[in-house]
């Protein structure tokens, strides 16, 4: 595989967050599946500083296979310290989330997956490719009807979360919140700190209403957040939840050390009593979490 990785000149640089990339590719590169891999640099916006994107084009009818690994590999390959959590708001490709070590800090790593050989795969301008195998041959060229991702896309739109994922996406989430509020991105912290208290709804949402058993007056309420109060403070898990849920609103964005250790134990609290099996699961995972955010 070394022969296929495309090495920076001497003397090349690039950003400390997309460092932790070349040990990405060295870990996806293994797969003969996988045609490219592209480090895409992160947006002029210093929103996303510590983020790192890595395009990944992969044989059409192999998508799905790669993204069914590939949160084993970044975990057991690369160290991330919790697993990872797909985010559906990207339309043309399957996109996971990731918190990587790197120097002592974390790095939000998205890897996106695309079908080799469609517009999705190339590498927008700027990029680093990381690996090539254009010039290997070996698998034939994809053809239109080797492209899933129309429908491995449906299928995790219609696919229920659990609440670890959910769990997960919420500490992820936190983490870049923390990052705007501390850089005084006010509104940015803002909305990402309403869709880290959405994934968490969602989370009780799932543990308490769906699949729980009837609950009473909650079906209309159980979408959206119309209701959810009331409806939460129907049973006594519902009402320790709702007061752990109102102190994290009510605390807003944290924006330094002490507000985030105190967020986090807010969100490990309030999923504890809804899903405690889940955060017992997530247990050491989440100490890493704590510990590269200087938080213990």
């Amino acid at each position: 595989m070394t022969a296929t990785l495309v090495l920076d000149p001497p003397g090349a640089g690039h950003p400390t967050a997309l460092a932790c990339l070349d040990r990405v590719a060295a870990a996806l590169g293994t797969s003969p599946e996988v045609h490219a891999l592209h480090a895409v640099p992160p947006p002029a916006d210093p929103r996303h500083d510590g983020e790192a994107l890595l395009l990944a084009a992969v044989r059409g009818d192999r998508l799905g296979d790669f993204c069914s690994v590939l949160d084993t590999l970044v975990q057991s390959e690369v160290g991330a310290v919790l697993p990872g959590w797909r985010d559906r708001s990207v339309p043309d490709a399957l996109e996971s989330v990731h918190l990587v070590p790197q120097d002592d800090h974390l790095v939000r790593l998205r890897v996106r997956a695309v079908p080799a050989g469609t517009p999705a795969a190339e590498p927008p301008a700027g990029s680093r490719t990381l690996l090539d195998r254009a010039a290997e041959g070996g698998a034939p060229a994809d053809t239109p009807e080797d492209d899933l991702l129309p429908a491995l896309l449906a299928a995790e739109h219609r696919r229920d979360r659990d609440p670890a994922e959910l769990l997960t996406e919420t500490l992820v989430r936190l983490h870049t919140v923390h990052a705007d509020a501390r850089a005084g991105r006010s509104l940015e912290a803002y909305g990402g700190f309403t869709l880290l208290c959405t994934a968490l709804r969602e989370l009780l949402r799932a543990s308490l209403i769906a699949g729980a058993g009837p609950v009473p007056h909650a079906e209309p309420y159980a979408a959206g957040w119309a209701g959810f109060d009331a409806t939460l403070a129907l049973t006594p898990i519902g009402r320790r939840c709702r007061g752990e849920l109102h102190a994290l609103v009510a605390a807003g964005p944290p924006a330094d050390t002490p507000a985030l250790a105190h967020a986090v134990e807010l969100v490990l609290r309030t999923a504890g009593h809804a899903a405690p099996a889940v955060v017992a699961g997530l247990a050491g995972p989440v100490d890493s979490y704590r510990r590269y955010l200087h938080l213990d």
